[in-house]
């Protein structure tokens, strides 16, 4: 799974340098270090392509892909099935990924939206089953995982989103 969250992660990265890199005494943007830059001095503007990009949006605020995956018991592994899950633009391996992504904008990636709806008969048979989600939201990090006392208590607190 760490390779798949590098791979995330790189498309966070796809923006390029940041001004701030540019501003920084002692570092070009090219990664290399030049002499450090004297006490009296301003550092040198970023290139303007830098500012410009820096004064948009950057591609990494926009990404919305997240790896699910369910495990059979108390312990998230090894999973039993996952899926991938892109929600700008919604594709990847997940059957039902607008479903999903809606169930996810309106959570707001938030584990405590996990309820378990009680107007939705369960049996009182334990068999646990484990979730986790981990990925990027709107250029951020976030992983949570959760242990449901059986397929019923999730499909009733999670709907679509781990339907797979």
């Amino acid at each position: 799974m760490k390779p798949l969250l590098v791979l995330l992660a790189g498309a966070a990265l796809a923006a390029g340098p940041s001004a701030s890199a540019w501003a920084q005494p002692g570092v070009s943007g090219d990664g290399a270090t030049s002499a450090p830059a004297r006490a009296d001095t301003l550092p040198a503007p970023p290139p303007p392509e830098v500012a410009l990009r820096a004064s948009q949006p950057s591609v990494a605020s926009r990404v919305r892909a997240v790896i699910l995956t369910v495990a059979n018991g108390e312990k998230a592994e090894p999973p039993a099935r996952s899926a991938f899950l892109n929600c700008a633009p919604v594709g990847g391996s997940h059957p039902s990924a607008e479903k999903a992504c809606a169930w996810l904008n309106r959570a707001g990636v938030d584990p405590s939206a996990l309820r378990v709806n009680a107007a939705e008969p369960c049996t009182m048979i334990y068999a646990p089953v484990t979730v986790t989600a981990s990925g990027i939201w709107d250029g951020k990090y976030f992983q949570f995982g959760r242990t449901f006392g059986n397929d019923c208590e999730l499909k009733s607190a999670a709907g679509a989103l781990f339907d797979f």
